[in-house]
């Protein structure tokens, strides 16, 4: 959301202001502490003058939520079926692609690394 609120040359502030928004309530939705509604995202759309962005938004904002309850659903009964759900896509693998610039990935970390991590 913010880089089409930059593009449009609006501050926050104003942006929240031409919508009749609080400011913060708009910082919320830019931060992802609380999700805007479809009515939102096509407010917020033609405000920046990105009409054409708006079903875009309104679509991947779906997307989210059915991931969301998704997740919540597989937690619910634990997380073993998952982690066993990717276990022949994982052995399958031949070539894997990872980049963290903090630690070294779970799949690849040896147990002396995770001490000397933890201590």
């Amino acid at each position: 959301m913010s880089e089409i609120r930059l593009e449009a040359g609006l501050t926050k502030r104003v942006l929240a202001g031409s919508l009749g928004w609080h400011e913060s309530k708009y910082s919320r939705f830019e931060s992802g502490t609380r999700p805007p509604s479809e009515r939102d995202l096509r407010a917020w759309a033609t405000a920046c003058g990105a009409e054409s962005a708006a079903e875009d938004l309104v679509s991947t904002a779906r997307g989210i939520e059915g991931m969301y309850v998704e997740w919540r659903l597989l937690e619910r009964t634990g997380l073993k079926q998952a982690q066993e759900s990717v276990l022949p896509l994982w052995e399958r693998t031949q070539c894997f692609r990872i980049y963290s610039p903090w630690l070294i990935p779970g799949p690849v970390q040896t147990a002396s690394y995770i001490t000397a991590l933890l201590t």
